[in-house]
């Protein structure tokens, strides 16, 4: 199965499926402002997921992730 890179690039989750930009498939979804009730860190993660969902919608297929160590999960 196909595995999908999940991170932050500046103020947008994205979600990666491939070597690198031009030569893979990327959705990115903007991070949320603040307003108060989720931290930056919850706010990013919910922008990657977003892109990685918008991904496999767009592509009709199932895939696999691995955390770049830019998402505010990955250890």
């Amino acid at each position: 199965m196909k595995r999908v890179l999940l991170g932050i690039d500046g103020n947008c989750g994205f979600a990666l499926l491939g070597a690198n930009l031009q030569e893979g498939e990327v959705e990115f979804v903007e991070v949320p402002p603040a307003d108060g009730s989720r931290s930056l860190a919850e706010r990013q993660s919910w922008a990657a997921t977003q892109a990685y969902r918008r991904l496999q919608k767009r592509l009709d297929e199932q895939f696999l992730y691995i955390l770049d160590q830019s998402h505010p999960r990955s250890c």
